[in-house]
């Protein structure tokens, strides 16, 4: 009797209890990852690995964390064109407000001159109607961008210790075109010659192309004429500024430019100048060359240096 009760209560617990389960501890595991997100996932992996390359051309060598003088200014998204050496700019094309600079250009004539073209005693110097002194030809500027893309320029053309002129300038930015790779803007001089006392004024389109991380292409064109003063003939010519660059490394810019100037029933006046630029530091340029300028009947061959510092 008592085995059958016991026999019939063992029944009945397993009917109602059911089998034992094990106690889960800690937080209970993640369910496993459905189909769907699984394919998804390897989708995004497959595309990850067949995308193709994207080449974004630069405007610029990869300089690192510093960017240095022909590089720091300019328009954000615009090329870097270096600037000439004799003929150079009122800053960089798209220079932001408040950026001003310091430079002295000096040109050292290899022989003497003295030979009168066009009616100028000195028709290879800065001052072209002042007297021929045989000397150093150098010229302190100073610069500033008053607002992003525009900028104005002092200078003083010296011929050894005497001041020849009084030059003032101003250049606007117009902006960029060709993915950035082209940039262009104005250019205006005024100049008042001491001796004799004369007024010139000069008009000058300005523009800049970059091919590649390493060659850019730089010009000018324009006129200059005199406008007011005591010369019996007042001259007009044409100018013209083509000059062509290589980065070689990121501090160092090999160039060669070439100036034109026409004058209007006269004769042409040329100058070669092969040049390097070296940025010595994040404020420092030091930039120098050699070449000829010609004539006519005459050919003048010159070093030229520049030194400059920016602020």
């Amino acid at each position: 009797m008592i085995r059958s009760v016991a026999t019939w209560m063992f029944v009945w617990i397993g009917m109602f209890c059911g089998p034992a389960r094990a106690m889960d501890i800690g937080p209970p595991a993640p369910p496993p990852p459905s189909l769907n997100a699984a394919h998804a996932r390897d989708v995004m992996a497959s595309l990850r690995t067949q995308a193709p390359d994207v080449v974004v051309p630069r405007m610029m060598p990869d300089l690192g964390e510093e960017e240095t003088i022909e590089r720091v200014s300019g328009e954000e998204r615009g090329p870097r064109i270096p600037e000439p050496m004799v003929f150079d700019l009122v800053r960089p094309l798209g220079a932001k407000r408040g950026e001003w600079e310091a430079n002295t250009l000096a040109l050292f004539p290899l022989r003497p001159r003295s030979r009168r073209v066009d009616n100028t005693p000195d028709p290879l110097g800065l001052v072209r109607r002042s007297r021929d002194r045989k000397g150093v030809e150098w010229a302190p500027e100073i610069e500033y961008a008053f607002a992003d893309g525009s900028a104005v320029e002092f200078e003083l053309p010296v011929e050894d210790t005497t001041v020849e002129a009084y030059k003032f300038a101003g250049q606007t930015t117009f902006g960029t075109a060709f993915r950035q790779r082209f940039i262009h803007g104005a250019q205006a001089i005024i100049q008042y010659d001491r001796d004799p006392a004369v007024w010139t004024a000069a008009l000058l389109y300005i523009a800049g192309w970059r091919f590649d991380d390493t060659w850019s292409l730089f010009g000018m064109t324009g006129a200059r004429g005199e406008v007011a003063g005591a010369v019996p003939a007042r001259r007009a010519e044409l100018l013209a500024n083509v000059s062509l660059f290589a980065d070689v490394t990121p501090r160092l810019v090999a160039g060669l430019e070439t100036n034109v100037s026409q004058v209007v029933g006269g004769d042409t006046s040329v100058l070669v100048m092969p040049q390097a630029h070296y940025e010595v530091g994040l404020h420092w340029m030091i930039q120098a060359g050699a070449g000829v300028r010609i004539t006519t009947d005459l050919t003048l061959p010159e070093i030229g240096v520049r030194v400059i510092r920016e602020f």
